[in-house]
């Protein structure tokens, strides 16, 4: 490109241009946003422009009122946005505008609601892989929260994978050398369906990490927030933070606290058991439908929502924080009046936290500075009853003169903004009459100059004979008188020629050209003071970033709170007996997403008891369908609930604190990692025979399928001997039901009942003691739909080769590898085959032959 042949425009252009990375840049040109050279490639491609040229290089615009539609489609499509607006007008001879990028916009670091899921957090992550871990770091830029935290080395990728599908990252930050260096980071990295953004090396430096986290918070130490100048989580919470300066353009007030995520504070969860459990995401279709979060969510407010996901990604391992939550629930549940009063006080709140990014950021519409007003007015509210109540949960997160100052920035926001304002800043609608002074005479001088022309109009009419005459006004050629060319001979040779149209002419005149000034200036100065009161306003609310944030956090978790409250209304939940102890009881569990997809009370609940004093492994067998999966899964739930400080599904429950909760139940195949669903459950069985510990519930469902029957029977048989060595509480469901025939001494032996009428099953889903008789697999393909014929040739076949092989767990321990599918003898198959051998069909008569038929039918009817 001919650098000399550029225009000024595009000369400043490609300047611009020069210091992005791969963002996508909008450039101010009058009312639009233009792309040029490659940028408009993809735009185009991507938004369904039409691609253009400007002197050979191709362009494509967009409306700048319209511009969050297509930023939205480009940050869905994996693209970053860099905005470019005209900062000043040309002056002094200048041919051009000065214009500065002001903002880049990446799935990570968006703050408007017209970019973000009301109901999910929007996480941007940092990592660094360092020798003594996994330095992390996360932010919520819409939120204001920034944690930090290290992964032990031993488990680092397993921890790290578990943690990015706890947090389901929009977008990552990664150390370039990492990235290139670790093939097995990399392929990590690039198995996501994630935005990954690789930096320098430079970004990750620990030293500037607490230089820049330090100066943010203008302190001279970071240990308040437990810290030390030298710690790894530093490496990536610098580069986190200096992205977020970079891309914001803005000072981040609203990151008021660094929290370090301390390793004992919550249960470990890992990756497969959050997808098994679906406690946020489906496996179906990665929404929200059929988990745990849509199952127990009685949120009014998206905030309290999101703070309910967080929840569920992170329960607590302390007695006494969940005990502390349980006491809200039960108050709340105690007192139906004051929970229905409160979720709709809360219900009208707006989404604070959100909205004091917004102001931090300078970005806040005047309708953001209204809602904030409104919130604040929900606080006063909140304490008008129950005030001794509220104000201990209260002063956890305000204290009584930022609660003050608060109500003082409420009145000064509703005496300054209209009621009814905008999204938008529209001029003219922001500032309510009686505000200000100035800006109430200059508004009178604008309607004055209105109706001034419309007076001057009216006169012209009647002084010329020319009723026709329109007053009209557009950006190029201003106030313009119109009158139709029948009309034109009338008009004084004192009109000046404006515009010639094919059935009319525009005029100006002097007088009306004065009247302009007047209209202009007035309105130029009303416009500029309007603004300025609404930029006053919006920096005074930035001073409250602090408080209004903790007013958020306070507004969400009451709402979380009063939901497991109202959830345990609604669906007759019961208070778990949460104590230190090492054992599970649970009377009539119930699971929180099955039942609510049954008509009420045609859940069948089922009661679970191991630890402590009884067995701490029980080995379950029945056939599927007949709910192993499920009653697996609920009693897993319902821990879980409790670690929460809800209320769970059950008449009665007392759950032991445990440190891990591990699920292995079915996997699928990953073909972009090369592996097969045998090599997935074997790594994640692999995980929790490692990690568990005494104090850790695992729920093993089928492990050893996939691969040989025998191999498949060994590797479960041991992996039960290693979990009852180590004493893990575990439910382990199998088809093998040879492992009930050997050494159960430890064990405690549950099925699920199952009926048999008229060669007819039925499975009750009721767990009892015992061993399953059968797998019933032949019904349940009947069930699924397998052809009739298929289905008899699968008995027959089963009553030739395993007519002695039975699952009756009373026949004595076997040893493992006994050869159970010798094949059979069959008396009746025998007895069959001897009768044909031995009838002659030319010695017998044809009443014989009828005979033998309706005998050999007999036969067959038994074999079936």
């Amino acid at each position: 490109m001919d650098e000399t042949k550029l225009t000024p425009m595009m000369a400043q252009y490609l300047a611009l241009k020069e210091n992005l990375q791969d963002e996508i840049l909008f450039f101010r040109l009058g009312d639009f946003y233009e792309m040029f050279l490659e940028d408009a490639k993809i735009a185009s491609s991507i938004l369904n422009l039409t691609l253009t040229a400007r002197n050979g290089m191709p362009m494509c615009g967009i409306p700048y009122h319209a511009a969050t539609n297509y930023i939205k489609r480009l940050l869905d499509a994996g693209q970053k946005v860099a905005i470019c607006e005209q900062t000043e007008m040309p002056t002094g001879g200048k041919t051009i505008a000065k214009r500065e990028i002001v903002q880049i916009i990446t799935p990570g670091t968006v703050v408007e609601d017209e970019f973000l899921d009301s109901l999910s957090n929007n996480y941007l992550l940092s990592i660094s892989l360092l020798k003594e871990g996994v330095a992390i770091a996360y932010s919520e830029l819409s939120s204001g929260l920034f944690r930090l935290q290290l992964l032990p080395r031993e488990t680092r990728f397993d921890s790290l994978r578990a943690l990015i599908e706890e947090l389901h990252p929009r977008e990552i930050l990664v150390n370039e050398e990492n990235y290139f260096n670790d093939t097995t980071f990399r392929a990590l990295i690039d198995n996501l369906n994630t935005m990954v953004t690789r930096l320098p090396l430079w970004y990750f430096s620990i030293k500037e990490g607490f230089n820049r986290l330090r100066s943010h918070l203008e302190t001279h130490s970071l240990k308040q927030f437990g810290f030390q100048e030298g710690d790894g989580e530093l490496s990536a919470g610098g580069a986190l933070l200096y992205y977020l300066q970079e891309s914001s353009q803005s000072s981040l007030s609203q990151i008021t606290t660094f929290e370090k995520v301390e390793r004992g504070r919550y249960l470990l969860i890992d990756e497969a058991t959050r997808r098994n459990l679906e406690l946020v995401r489906n496996l179906h279709d990665n929404s929200t439908k059929g988990t745990l979060f849509s199952a127990i969510n009685q949120t009014v407010s998206s905030g309290g929502a999101r703070l309910l996901n967080r929840w569920i990604a992170t329960p607590l391992s302390r007695l006494e924080e969940i005990l502390e939550r349980q006491g809200w629930v039960t108050w709340f549940l105690d007192n139906p009046s004051e929970r229905s009063r409160i979720r709709s006080l809360l219900s009208k709140s707006r989404d604070v936290s959100r909205l004091s990014s917004r102001v931090a950021m300078r970005r806040a519409t005047p309708q953001d500075l209204m809602a904030i007003a409104i919130s604040i007015s929900i606080l006063r509210e909140l304490q008008e009853e129950h005030s001794e109540t509220y104000l201990k949960f209260i002063k956890g997160y305000l204290k009584e003169e930022e609660r003050r100052a608060l109500a003082e920035l409420e009145e000064k926001i509703k005496a300054a903004l209209k009621e009814e304002v905008s999204g938008l800043y529209t001029p003219g609608k922001v500032i309510k009459k009686g505000y200000n002074g100035e800006l109430d005479r200059l508004r009178s001088l604008t309607l004055e100059g209105s109706s001034k022309l419309e007076e001057y109009v009216e006169r012209l009419k009647d002084e010329n004979s020319i009723p026709t005459i329109k007053l009209g006004d557009n950006k190029i050629i201003g106030y313009y008188l119109e009158i139709p060319k029948t009309h034109t001979s009338k008009v004084p040779q004192w009109f000046y020629r404006k515009q010639t149209l094919v059935n009319a002419e525009r005029y100006t005149t002097e007088e009306l050209v004065a009247l302009e000034g007047e209209i202009n200036s007035a309105s130029e100065l009303c416009d500029t003071l309007e603004r300025s009161l609404f930029e006053e306003v919006l920096t005074l609310t930035a001073t409250f970033t602090a408080p209004l944030l903790a007013m958020g956090e306070l507004f969400n978790t009451l709402d979380v709170l009063q939901s497991f409250a109202h959830g345990a209304h609604l669906f007759n939940y019961t208070k778990p007996e949460m104590v230190e102890g090492d054992f599970l009881e649970i009377e009539e569990g119930r699971h929180p997403v099955v039942e609510q997809f049954l008509p009420l009370g045609k859940f069948v609940a089922n009661p679970l008891k191991i630890g402590e004093d009884g067995e701490r492994f029980c080995l379950i067998t029945g056939p599927n369908m007949a709910g192993k999966s499920t009653f697996l899964r609920q009693n897993a739930l319902i821990v879980l609930m409790g670690h929460l400080g809800a209320y769970v599904p059950a008449t009665r429950a007392k759950i032991g604190l445990i440190d891990k909760l591990f699920c292995r139940v079915g996997s699928s195949d990953n073909i972009a990692r090369g592996e097969s669903t045998f090599l997935i459950e074997m790594q994640e069985t692999a995980f929790i025979l490692q990690t568990a510990t005494k104090r850790s519930l695992a729920i093993m469902d089928e492990i050893g399928r996939g691969t040989s029957t025998q191999d498949g029977m060994s590797l479960a048989y041991a992996i039960m001997e290693s979990l009852i060595e180590k004493g893990v509480k575990t439910l382990f469901a199998t088809h093998y039901h040879e492992l009930t025939m050997l050494d159960t001494s430890n064990i405690q032996l549950l099925t699920l009942a199952v009926a048999e009428t008229n060669r007819k099953i039925v499975f009750l889903k009721r767990v009892k003691e015992g061993v399953a008789d059968s797998s019933y697999g032949l019904h349940v393909a009947k069930m699924a739909g397998i052809p009739t014929d298929v289905i008899k040739r699968a008995a027959l076949f089963q009553k030739h080769h395993f007519a002695d092989y039975t699952f009756n767990g009373n026949q004595g321990q076997l040893d493992l590898f006994t050869d159970l599918f010798e094949t059979p003898s069959n008396p009746l198959a025998e007895q069959l085959i001897a009768r044909l051998n031995n009838f002659s069909t030319e010695e017998s008569t044809p009443l014989q032959a009828l005979n033998l038929v309706e005998e050999l039918k007999g036969i067959v009817e038994e074999l079936q």
